[in-house]
């Protein structure tokens, strides 16, 4: 049995800077020891001026130097500091990165859009009950920040939507501030900016109808505690749909000095409430939901998941990737992919992969990056049937997949890119910004997926039977065919010396004729 830790984690959000220390104990059991919020609008900088103010910086150390007093007293030695919207998007970031580190010790991690999507969502679903269940049933979630909002539909297949909007609560109050004293009308102002800035999500992304709608994040939990008139101590709640509309409609006509008088709230936080309620409106709009479900676990909360790494967490690990993967064949479907060459293909590759992985240096890891490639390696040719790798490669920079980080990304997209043809060289890769170790693991997972597609050429799944086997310095295909495969045979064999090049291994493709 494993002795108790005491981990701490920091969100250095656009409306809030958080800290959470927490104990794990020897029982596998978590305590909060520690839970403070420092309301700080960080995110008034940047979505206004483009930059975070001096003023703003020294406001932001002096925060995080009074965390770091307090994690010392509990003497935490496991820390991660995260930062998200309003840092990743100022022009001046690494500036204020390299300030903190001077002059508080702290280093700030800076979160892309999918590692925060991601984070945010497993301290949400961690907290619902059967959450598999449900988004089965379809499920809409969204995360409403300060700065950007999340969505994601789930369904019978898993997850078929997943996107984050630049419509969070306070950057559509900062951008619309200018106009605020010059209408009567600005809560349903700040609807029509919201809506037609979300307007494809909201026709063509997510599908009616949706029988569940969970909400996470900090404001979340505000909107609960209004519509309830309580704090909820559990991390999990529910109201009905037809209590928060009643709720949203008396909200709408109160100035936020008013809200934040009734309920008791700071004026930066008073001011987020409207939009946050609007944006919530929106949502209820799409489903058929009779309840509202909050999860109050955010951003801070599934950093310290991570890195708890508990036994219990494993489980919902493996159902992100599958999530993941569902999502990839949702968007492979949107580009009118051969689907069943995609999965022919895929069932070659993990062949592959499992006979040259372990030797090899493959991890799981980049068993799903070459799993996503293969399924969006031919996208591009919905957009134009001449280069379609490279327009397959842009439609991978263009998706978001929530748990991919930016580098994996790069890597799929490098696969897609030169799936079927081009010189693959190492001078290329480190121009591109590739290490070393990621060059050697690049050359290796295109080979694999180049070799997968060459065995479906003709895109009509010829082999029957095949196996792969490594023995005596050599991979051996072999398979039986009924139909002629002789474009099957040409292809396979343009890559022998690839092959060679990178694995070390003399390639043979044995096909013979059978019933």
């Amino acid at each position: 049995m494993e002795k108790s830790r005491t981990m701490a984690a920091i969100d250095v959000g656009s409306a809030s800077i958080r800290l959470k220390v927490i104990e794990i104990t020897e029982d596998g059991g978590r305590q909060t020891l520690e839970n403070v919020v420092r309301s700080l609008a960080i995110g008034r900088d940047t979505f206004s001026k483009g930059r975070i103010s001096a003023e703003m910086v020294d406001e932001v150390c002096q925060v995080l130097a009074g965390f770091k007093k307090i994690m010392r007293e509990y003497k935490v030695k496991t820390k991660r500091i995260v930062a998200t919207t309003a840092m990743r998007e100022a022009l001046n970031r690494d500036y204020v990165l390299e300030q903190i580190r001077v002059r508080t010790g702290l280093t700030v991690e800076v979160l892309s859009r999918s590692e925060e999507r991601y984070l945010t969502r497993q301290a949400a679903f961690a907290t619902v009950p059967e959450f598999r269940k449900r988004s089965q049933e379809g499920l809409l979630y969204t995360h409403i920040g300060s700065g950007t909002t999340q969505i994601a539909a789930y369904d019978q297949d898993g997850l078929s939507f997943s996107q984050s909007t630049q419509m969070g609560a306070l950057r559509i109050r900062q951008i619309l501030s200018s106009i605020e004293e010059q209408t009567l009308r600005f809560p349903q102002v700040m609807e029509e900016f919201m809506i037609s800035n979300m307007d494809f999500i909201l026709q063509k992304g997510v599908r009616q109808p949706y029988e569940h709608y969970l909400i996470s994040g900090d404001i979340g939990e505000r909107l609960y505690r209004i519509l309830a008139g309580e704090k909820k101590e559990e991390d999990f709640a529910r109201l009905s749909v037809e209590r928060f509309e009643k709720m949203y409609q008396k909200v709408l006509a109160m100035s936020p000095r008013e809200i934040g008088e009734v309920y008791e709230m700071e004026p930066e936080r008073a001011a987020l409430v409207i939009p946050s309620m609007l944006i919530v409106h929106t949502f209820c709009g799409i489903t058929k939901a009779k309840w509202i479900s909050f999860s109050f676990s955010g951003l801070l909360e599934g950093v310290l998941w991570e890195l708890a790494a508990t036994q219990e967490n494993r489980l919902q690990r493996i159902q992100s990737l599958e999530d993941i993967l569902s999502y990839t064949k949702a968007i492979a479907k949107m580009f009118r992919c051969d689907m069943e060459h995609a999965e022919q293909v895929h069932g070659y590759a993990m062949m592959l992969f499992d006979a040259l992985g372990k030797a090899h240096g493959l991890n799981e890891r980049h068993r799903l990056m070459l799993q996503i490639a293969v399924l969006l390696h031919d996208s591009g040719k919905f957009l134009n049937l001449n280069e379609h790798a490279d327009h397959s490669a842009t439609i991978v920079h263009a998706t978001e997949f929530t748990g991919i980080s930016a580098e994996e990304k790069d890597m799929i997209a490098f696969m897609v890119r030169f799936h079927e043809e081009g010189e693959i060289s190492g001078k290329e890769m480190e121009e591109m910004g590739f290490g070393r170790k990621n060059r050697l693991v690049l050359a290796k997972l295109t080979g694999i997926l180049r070799l997968a597609n060459a065995m479906d050429y003709s895109h009509k799944r010829k082999l029957r039977g095949v196996k792969v086997s490594i023995h005596g310095g050599k991979l051996t295909i072999s398979a039986v065919v009924q139909q002629d495969a002789t474009l099957e045979n040409w292809k396979v064999r343009q890559f022998a010396e690839y092959m060679q090049d990178v694995f070390g291994l003399q390639l043979e493709f044995n096909i013979k004729r059978g019933n």
